[in-house]
């Protein structure tokens, strides 16, 4: 949920800006290797990274961080933000990556927004992200059967005139960059609350065309709504982790630093061929269906499959 702190005309120059950001996760089932803990602040498709705490005990801050952030606890990686500034206000991301699974079926995160208040007046402070929104998605597994069809729900708070995306990731490029995210639908926001302006444009990727819609409905509570993610005829590309996100519409002062995301994970669940990891030590296998992707096997547990980069394909010797 979004949190503020007040600001003050004269504050006691002996006073610390002291914040905490927390943060609690569970992984499923436990992995042997601690977990990587990474924040980061900004928009969800374009942030930064602030503090990044390795699997191997490795600590890296951003320079504008520096002195000033720390994780106490690795198992509860609440982010310490000491010395706080006007400008550090936005969005800041607790994300979790699985170092056995570190692909998108191993990496989760979520957010919460900081803003500044007036004590006083709203005036006295430029806007910073105070007309927020959030996103609540039903975190449950989505096993579908190849050809059938799967069911996101998200619950969102903005008005069904806000901007929404559903997208999928985050993948990884050859250039080791591993904050990509695809675009699966996006609905833009209407610029005013105005009867005859309409529900907006639905943008939907080619992959997808003809497969994926929105469902949203107004919800029980001014500004509550559902935009649920359906995808028809489901293919072996279409595993993954899918994001909704929304946004505050854009008559409300609205910034992208407002934008919520959370995620789910789709996994085929196929009579044959399917991956398994019955008899089979941990490590990675090549997918019996489809050999341009491959599967993880930890503990017993199967993770994936998981499609290769564009082009490649997946060799279990190599």
């Amino acid at each position: 949920r979004p949190g503020w702190v007040y600001l003050r005309y004269s504050p006691d120059p002996t006073w610390v800006n002291r914040i905490e950001f927390r943060c609690e996760y569970t992984i499923s089932p436990a992995s042997a290797n601690p977990p990587t803990i990474t924040w980061l602040k900004g928009p969800f498709t374009d942030r930064q990274v602030i503090y990044k705490w390795s699997s191997s005990g490795e600590v890296n801050v951003h320079p504008e961080f520096a002195g000033r952030v720390s994780v106490p606890s690795r198992t509860r990686p609440t982010l310490v933000l000491t010395d706080a500034k006007f400008d550090d206000w936005g969005r800041y991301w607790c994300r979790v990556t699985n170092e056995d699974q570190s692909d998108e079926f191993g990496t989760d995160e979520e957010s919460l927004l900081f803003y500044y208040k007036s004590t006083v007046y709203d005036y006295d402070v430029p806007a910073r992200g105070g007309q927020y929104s959030f996103v609540e998605v039903d975190k449950t597994p989505v096993r579908v059967e190849t050809g059938g069809t799967a069911r996101l729900h998200c619950e969102g708070w903005g008005g069904p005139l806000a901007s929404i995306v559903w997208f999928k990731g985050p993948s990884c490029t050859q250039d080791g960059n591993c904050n990509v995210y695809e675009m699966v639908i996006n609905k833009t926001a209407v610029p005013q609350p105005h009867p005859i302006l309409g529900p907006g444009t639905v943008n939907v990727s080619p992959k997808y065309a003809g497969r994926a819609s929105l469902d949203f409905n107004d919800g029980g509570y001014y500004n509550y709504y559902y935009p649920d993610l359906t995808i028809t005829d489901i293919r072996p590309t279409d595993v993954g982790r899918y994001w909704c996100t929304d946004d505050a519409p854009l008559w409300y002062q609205n910034d992208l630093a407002s934008r919520d995301s959370q995620s789910v994970v789709v996994l085929l669940d196929d009579e044959a061929p399917t991956p398994s990891c019955d008899g089979k030590a941990d490590g990675m296998y090549q997918d019996p269906g489809d050999c341009s992707r491959y599967y993880t096997c930890s503990g017993g547990w199967l993770y994936g499959p998981v499609s290769c980069l564009t082009g490649l394909f997946f060799n279990e010797a190599l």
